[in-house]
């Protein structure tokens, strides 16, 4: 199952219950189970997990066992990713809407956007996961464009870097010029400028110039995503 909607609608299905009393359980409306399950995001990831019954970070961007945590007789969760803390899972990493990172389409408190939910990794699990020896300065971020599509696909979670402000060379970065988000490719041309392509061949390359993209804000830049399988980008 590649993203949440499948997750949550696979899982309510194995338990038999309605999208009303899905919904009835997490507090949210029906429409809402609806638009979740059909590609949308949620800010009540943990609520829904805990209906569903299975863990945070499997539900969220499908990695670890589905189940809730197992703890072995170390009392430590051996596993990758965990939804709490312990003396394994040691690297928090935050999950926002990129567009309230950004500071887009008036979100308020853009300077410290809610936390959709947090997951924690093991040094094995950062390493595996992120490609990391430390979760500073990285979130995760859903991407609510198909301008990436095949590499990073409407809808997936990414791993971002936000430590990165700047181009720093050829890579996938979201960033925001005059209000408007862009989650893209970014090169540096030889004469001067830079181009922003899409790997969704829909969506002509674009051209800005070396003011422009100077002056952007640089949210950071896109380091892999989770769908199937880890990708590096």
């Amino acid at each position: 199952m590649k993203t949440l909607g499948e997750r949550v609608k696979a899982r309510r299905m194995e338990l038999g219950i309605t999208q009303k009393e899905l919904g009835d359980l997490v507090g949210i409306s029906q429409n809402s189970i609806t638009k979740i399950e059909n590609g949308g995001n949620t800010i009540h990831i943990a609520k829904l997990a805990s209906a569903l019954g299975v863990s945070v970070a499997w539900l969220s961007i499908g990695v670890g066992d589905r189940d809730d945590d197992i703890v072995d007789n170390s009392g430590l969760d051996k596993q990758l990713v965990s939804s709490e803390p312990d003396l394994l899972h040691k690297h928090r990493i935050d999950y926002y809407d990129v567009r309230a990172a950004a500071g887009l389409n008036g979100f308020e408190n853009s300077d410290y956007p809610e936390i959709i939910s947090s997951l924690f990794l093991t040094d094995e699990g950062i390493a595996q996961l992120v490609g990391k020896k430390s979760a500073d300065g990285i979130c995760l971020v859903n991407v609510p464009t198909d301008s990436m599509d095949p590499t990073i696909r409407k809808g997936d979670i990414v791993f971002l870097d936000t430590k990165v402000n700047a181009y720093c060379g050829d890579g996938i970065y979201a960033f925001a010029i005059d209000g408007a988000l862009f989650i893209k490719r970014i090169q540096k041309m030889i004469g001067g400028g830079y181009r922003m392509i899409s790997d969704n061949e829909i969506y002509p390359p674009e051209q800005i110039s070396d003011d422009v993209c100077e002056n952007a804000k640089f949210i950071g830049r896109f380091i892999r995503t989770i769908h199937i399988e880890a990708v590096n980008l």
